[in-house]
């Protein structure tokens, strides 16, 4: 009976258990892990994890692995609240569960400047980490207007009424729903309203004798915002145009003075110096439409000595030239910030440019960035490597890139291990390996569309077990010497770390036993041979380089010849270097609706700098200026790049990558950039070259032939031509006149997009 008992009594007691999961309730941050640990009461006592029922969970609501390691998603889901279930691989109806909230990156907020805010207009600067585009601040409560700058750095303006002068208010930073975290606060104090002041722009200026200037004023501090204007030579009117003498005077340099209406005693000045009208060069000749459009897709944009040289050679042997030019030196300066100097300086200057125009474009594939790796050292010798192989194959620049010590901070490769040891393995690596440097998330077709299941749905091209296999495989890497964050080299291979069992994966099985160096290579040739990568490369490059939509069968042409360059190589860069910019496609002169791409702020003030004849020095200090169009050189804010490849315009089923940082706040920055190079606000570090505009702006029909030559190729619509001409028939001089084609040009959607 007691044996009837047990054999009856033994299955119902073991059913009877209960599973628990801790924590019941957690937060986790878009990117990042929290374990979770089961109580299970039941015989056998093992689990199998899901989220939202998905076994293993997936890339957008999260992964979980088999020991209970959450990973949450890299962007936060519109149902931001995931249940993650932990079930008995004995009992389907046994499970317990834990509720988790996927938010967005808590800011932290370290210092505000100033700490002491004006009554009135104030604007403010917020030091910490974790900010996004999407960070908003508050004070008191109240939503100010922000400008997100890097993960670092978020401006905000506002405006407080004298009641609050004195008053402590707290200053906060929040990324908004879906995901919302807020920062800890921050208190500034009030102080009274500001005192009257006066600033002139421009500060300095060079006029030709009878030649005009506009110079305007900016009062702050009282609703009175009138000023007199005054000179020491010439005259200037009441609204700031200042009219510059007929002979030269005593001095060539002449005060312009505005002074406070409302405060007499306040004023500000600008100092213009005169010069001798100078014989202009003649205008640049006209520009062949073909080639100025190859030369936007293989190098910054077209110099007038370089579509010389095109029409002399031709595309191909033009080609061929541009693959045999020696590497442009990049060398690992003495700051992070010369770095950027040093990139800027190449785009427009250096003679390899389809080299520089590879390199650009493979930076946005394969990610690295100074928002992490902030010191020269560690993100310098990856562009080496981008360099070094922007003619080579793929599968180098793969290996080279992997166990480069840079993408071994960026990406957390440096020190993974196998479990039980160490931090364990990583899959930070593993995963954009698979998802943004070979693969994407989808099975693809040669042409680049994606794979359908029978009920119509994408089919990934790998799973959370692929990331993890993948993962123990790279396990063993170390950084030079085996020390803490050494970039002199390569890492190096240490195989007491490694994880040495058999793996599965995309196919492919490696066996047990091997070493670091072995298993990594299996991992990379296993993914370097996957069918994906082909159509997924060509569809990367074809963006960056000629257009955002590609059709299937440029895709597929492209992708052909990766796979195979004619002589049975896979991955040759140069043959597909060649093929995307040689394709029937890429030579349509004849724009169509889908046709370019928009010309991200990098581009578009390296190409336009080059096509007005201008000069970047070797220690310029301007990178700064893209940062509030989103685009610091060298700092991508995420694994995805400067913007997302798969971002669509809006309203629209068209692809625009581009378009995510061109907010109306950016296209306002980039029109004020503009302004500040056309009236030489840069300095002598920076300098365009006016000459050939100013020789023919007597006659607004030349200045509008020669600008759209030079930046259009002969394409500027009728329409555009007459408002153009409309608004240059009403400039007040020559100078404005040139500033005004150029600028309204340059800002037109026919110079904006590459086409």
């Amino acid at each position: 009976m007691r044996l009837l008992y047990l054999l009856i009594a033994g299955p119902l007691f073991a059913q009877s258990g209960i599973i628990e999961v801790y924590h019941k309730t957690a937060q986790v941050p878009i990117g990042s892990t929290r374990q979770f640990t089961t109580y299970v009461s039941l015989s056998p006592n093992t689990v199998t994890w899901s989220v939202n029922d998905i076994p293993g969970g997936n890339a957008m609501v999260g992964t979980v692995s088999a020991t209970g390691l959450y990973q949450a998603p890299p962007t936060v889901p519109m149902a931001n609240v995931v249940t993650l279930k932990a079930t008995s691989t004995a009992y389907s109806n046994k499970f317990g569960t834990a509720t988790i909230t996927i938010t967005k990156p808590t800011p932290w907020v370290w210092s505000v400047s100033p700490s002491t805010i004006p009554a009135g207009a104030f604007s403010i600067r917020l030091n910490g980490s974790n900010f996004i585009p999407e960070t908003v601040v508050t004070l008191a409560g109240t939503p100010l207007a922000t400008t997100y700058v890097s993960s670092t750095d978020v401006r905000a303006t506002g405006t407080l009424p004298a009641t609050q002068a004195g008053a402590m208010l707290a200053v906060r930073a929040v990324n908004p729903a879906p995901g919302e975290v807020i920062s800890q606060a921050v208190m500034v104090r009030v102080g009274a309203a500001p005192t009257t002041t006066v600033s002139v722009s421009p500060t300095s200026a060079t006029v030709q004798l009878g030649g005009t200037r506009q110079f305007s004023s900016t009062v702050t501090g009282t609703s009175n915002t009138a000023v007199t204007w005054s000179a020491t030579a010439g005259s200037i009117s009441s609204s700031g145009l200042y009219t510059a003498p007929a002979t030269m005077p005593a001095s060539p340099t002449v005060t312009v003075r505005a002074t406070s209406v409302a405060t007499p005693t306040v004023f500000a000045e600008a100092t213009i110096t005169l010069q001798a009208p100078e014989n202009p060069p003649p205008p640049a000749p006209t520009t062949n439409l073909t080639h100025a459009r190859f030369l936007e897709q293989a190098a910054f944009g077209p110099t007038q000595a370089a579509l010389d040289q095109l029409q002399q050679l031709g595309i191909n042997a033009w080609l061929d030239q541009q693959f045999a030019l020696p590497e442009t030196p990049i060398l690992v300066p003495s700051s992070t910030n010369q770095a950027r100097a040093d990139y800027l300086y190449r785009l427009v200057h250096a003679p390899d440019q389809l080299r520089q125009r590879m390199i650009h474009a493979l930076s946005q594939i394969l990610v690295i960035s100074a928002n992490k790796n902030i010191y020269q050292a560690e993100i310098v010798p990856h562009y080496q490597n981008l360099s070094k192989h922007a003619f080579g194959n793929y599968r180098a620049l793969l290996g080279d890139v992997t166990i480069s010590s840079q993408m071994g901070k960026y990406l957390d490769l440096a020190g993974s291990s196998k479990p039980g040891t160490g931090s364990g393995a990583n899959e930070n690596f593993p995963r954009e390996l698979l998802q943004l440097f070979a693969l994407g998330l989808w099975d693809l077709n040669p042409d680049g569309t994606q794979k359908l299941d029978a009920q119509g749905q994408p089919i990934p091209s790998y799973t959370q077990q692929t990331v993890q296999q993948a993962s123990l495989a790279l396990t063993g890497w170390v950084y030079p010497g085996g020390g803490w964050e050494d970039f002199s080299g390569p890492m190096q291979p240490r195989e007491s770390n490694h994880d040495t069992s058999a793996k599965s994966l995309l196919g492919c099985s490696i066996p047990a036993g091997g070493a670091v160096q072995q298993d990594t290579n299996a991992v990379l040739d296993c993914v370097f041979n996957h069918p994906n990568v082909g159509p997924f490369i060509a569809t990367r490059l074809v963006r960056a380089m000629v257009t955002s939509n590609p059709t299937p069968g440029y895709i597929q042409r492209v992708a052909a010849v990766f796979n195979n360059n004619g002589a049975g190589v896979r991955g040759d860069l140069k043959a597909t270097l060649r093929a995307i910019l040689t394709d029937a496609e890429a030579r349509q002169d004849n724009a169509t609706p889908q046709q370019g791409r928009l010309k991200d702020p990098i581009y578009f003030f390296t190409a336009w700098i080059r096509a007005m004849g201008g000069q970047v020095s070797p220690t310029n200090n301007y990178s700064y200026v893209f940062q509030n169009m989103g685009q610091v050189p060298l700092t991508p804010p995420s694994v995805f790049g400067f913007f997302t490849p798969l971002y669509r315009i809006p309203r629209s089923a068209l692809f625009g990558p581009e378009f995510q940082i061109y907010t109306p706040t950016e296209s306002v920055v980039r029109g004020n950039t503009l302004y500040q190079m056309l009236t030489g606000q840069f300095g002598s570090e920076l300098t365009i070259n006016l000459a050939p505009f100013q020789a023919v702006a007597g006659n607004v029909t030349q200045l509008l032939d020669l600008v759209d030559q030079r930046f259009l190729y002969g394409r500027m619509p009728a329409a555009m031509r007459t408002s153009l001409t409309n608004a240059l028939n009403a400039a007040y001089d020559n100078n404005q006149r040139v500033q005004a084609a150029l600028y309204l040009t340059a800002l037109s959607g026919q110079y904006a997009v590459q086409y």
